[in-house]
């Protein structure tokens, strides 16, 4: 993976609320009418983000991978963007590839995500990532809209068993604590 030395490399760290903000202007930026509101932003990071990642370049959000587990077994990232100002530096397959992990070390199965037939920068980012086309939706973005489905399936080692521990911290928002056991 190749990454610019003009610029300092991002950190890739978990989202905090406090990236809401920067997530949102870049989702804006990114999908226009189709970017998720604030509100469903926020919603979302609720549920979901204490699995999302940022790459934070000297403190701002230059990127973002919002990833949703639906169980143990499955994930789906529901957003991904990389700044326009921070592309082409390898940015956004070193975001991939550390949200990956993450779903990896956490003992998922299979890594789901829509993308339009039509963005090839996405699709092949996705491809080289090891994704796969398994669908596709004539009317998912709306009239004439479609989106392909893929899926970034890992092997597992016969017998291997997944994550029981309620306490495990892959995905654990900092300054959070596990609750005592009983």
């Amino acid at each position: 993976m190749y990454i610019a030395k003009e610029v300092g490399a991002p950190v890739f760290r978990l989202a905090v609320l406090a990236d809401l903000t920067q997530i949102g202007a870049l989702e804006q930026t990114e999908f226009g009418e189709l970017a998720y509101p604030y509100f469903a932003l926020r919603q979302l990071f609720d549920l979901h983000g204490s699995h999302w990642v940022v790459a934070d370049l000297d403190g701002a959000v230059c990127g973002y991978a919002m990833v949703a587990l639906g169980s143990r077994r499955c994930a789906w990232v529901i957003g991904l963007a990389i700044a326009p100002h921070c592309r082409g530096r390898g940015y956004g397959r070193a975001l991939l590839d550390d949200a990956l992990e993450r779903c990896r070390i956490a003992q998922v199965d299979e890594v789901f995500l829509t993308v339009r037939p039509t963005d090839q920068l996405a699709s092949n980012l996705y491809k080289t990532a090891g994704f796969v086309r398994i669908g596709y939706e004539e009317h998912y973005f709306g009239a004439g809209e479609p989106r392909d489905v893929l899926v970034r399936r890992f092997a597992r080692p016969p017998g291997a068993a997944s994550i029981t521990d309620p306490a495990s911290d892959i995905w654990r928002k900092p300054g959070r604590r596990p609750e005592p056991s009983s």
